[in-house]
């Protein structure tokens, strides 16, 4: 479906990929946050259980988003208010859901036209 929606998308390319809005919303927020409270990576990653820090590399780096289960202790972690925790993920999530109700305009603009 990803090709399909590219394909005849003119300014697309100019939009924000969600790993782009991963990266800029979550992964900027996470990095700022813990390099304030000066902790490593490594102290995140084992003051939440993982054996590696790749997992909040990941995160910073918009490969993927933290378990829903660990924002509460990140949010400890990083001495941030639950509000501000929660309204930076769900900021997140309405930016991507914005991204795909265009898309999906879109396509039935493009399905009506031909």
């Amino acid at each position: 479906m990803r090709g399909f929606m590219a394909k005849g998308q003119q300014g697309a390319r100019s939009e924000l990929s969600e790993h782009d809005l991963r990266v800029k919303i979550i992964g900027k927020f996470l990095k700022d946050k813990r390099t304030k409270a000066g902790l490593t990576q490594q102290e995140v990653a084992l003051g939440l259980s993982y054996d590696t820090a790749q997992f909040v590399s990941n995160w910073e780096r918009g490969i993927s988003l933290p378990p829903l289960v660990a924002l509460p202790k990140l949010a400890g972690m990083y001495k941030v208010a639950a509000k501000e925790f929660i309204d930076v993920m769900c900021e997140y999530q309405e930016q991507v859901l914005k991204r795909t109700k265009k898309h999906m305009v879109e396509l039935f603009a493009q399905h009506k036209r031909a």
